[in-house]
């Protein structure tokens, strides 16, 4: 319906369990541009994040939320007149990790054509997964991995969404005037972002363990020399995530059996680096370096600011810097 929309999205809305978040360049009169992230929490229950059922259980308080950040809709202007008024806004949509199913795919070739591709990711996908894909649609991926990985099979993080979660998280856009042009995973968006300061290849020395807490789940992604080799999603109680001491020992506990669960596959992986994206990270940071007994670094806002990405007046958490993530990266 709204193809006549082209670009890249200026937006980003990201959908979560504890809040809705904004973010959104802006230009000054000089041509500068900044960035604008704004939060707004959410009643409990009113997101659940599942890949098969229903996700906003209170979709109204939701669509309030949304349109109390976004504002009311922009005109459409070409050469400084208005041809349209009240035009949609193009955005980037962003779900939590656990609104969806996920698998790493290993491919020796990927098709050069888009319809190919993902018709050989879909494939393989039903391969590995009990989980029916009628009525889905598929995201994907590719981690290609370091140069000196040449000749290696490409890896593919596949992730299917059901049309019926999608449509309702699109019809919420829609109900405030946002069109999802591009629709992401909010912990890969914060990897990406990452990526984009560490540079394309600086970050593929080494073998990476990357958690992130986010909507109440801990994903954790393992990679080789750049490819992809294992991700893990895993929802944790409000307990586990309060900040106390066993919180936090569980926390590292899943982290430790995930890197387990992939080392278990792939015998030749030997993480050294850990990179945690999360609010309150400092006693989790500790503790990871504690039990795992490896380097931890994080990912938060003082990062961003340090790039001149942001100020502190933007410095709101994890779910805003996953909606900026959705514009920068």
């Amino acid at each position: 319906m709204w193809g006549w929309i082209s670009g890249r999205p200026r937006q980003c809305l990201k959908v979560g369990v504890e809040s809705v978040a904004w973010a959104e360049t802006q230009s000054d009169w000089r041509g500068r541009r900044g960035y604008r992230c704004v939060t707004s929490p959410l009643p409990e229950g009113a997101v659940k994040p599942s890949p098969a059922e229903p996700n906003l259980a209170q979709l109204p308080v939701v669509e309030a939320k949304i349109h109390g950040l976004v504002g009311p809709p922009h005109d459409v202007r070409i050469l400084g007149q208005v041809v349209m008024a009240n035009g949609p806004r193009p955005v980037t949509l962003l779900l939590p990790d656990a609104a969806v199913r996920a698998v790493v795919l290993h491919l020796d070739q990927l098709p050069a054509r888009a319809d190919e591709r993902e018709a050989l990711i879909r494939w393989r996908f039903g391969q590995e997964q009990l989980f029916p894909l009628t009525g889905t649609t598929m995201i994907s991926q590719v981690f290609s991995g370091s140069p000196r990985a040449a000749g290696a099979a490409q890896s593919v993080l596949a992730v299917a969404v059901h049309q019926s979660v999608l449509r309702q998280y699109e019809s919420v856009c829609e109900s405030v005037g946002l069109v999802p042009r591009d629709v992401g995973l909010t912990s890969l968006r914060l990897f990406d972002l990452w990526v984009k300061m560490a540079g394309r290849t600086g970050w593929q020395g080494d073998d990476l363990l990357w958690i992130s807490l986010v909507d109440r789940a801990l994903t954790a992604m393992v990679f080789q020399q750049g490819r992809l080799l294992f991700y893990r999603c895993k929802l944790l109680t409000v307990d586990t995530l309060s900040g106390a001491d066993t919180g936090l020992q569980k926390i590292a506990e899943e982290c430790a059996a995930s890197l387990e669960m992939c080392q278990q596959r792939h015998s030749g992986v030997s993480v050294h680096r850990v990179v945690l994206c999360a609010d309150n990270m400092v006693a989790l940071h500790e503790k990871l370096e504690e039990y795992l007994a490896l380097s931890v670094e994080s990912l938060g806002w003082e990062d961003i600011e340090s790039r001149g990405w942001g100020n502190g007046e933007h410095r709101q958490g994890v779910d805003s810097l996953a909606a900026l993530a959705g514009v920068l990266s």
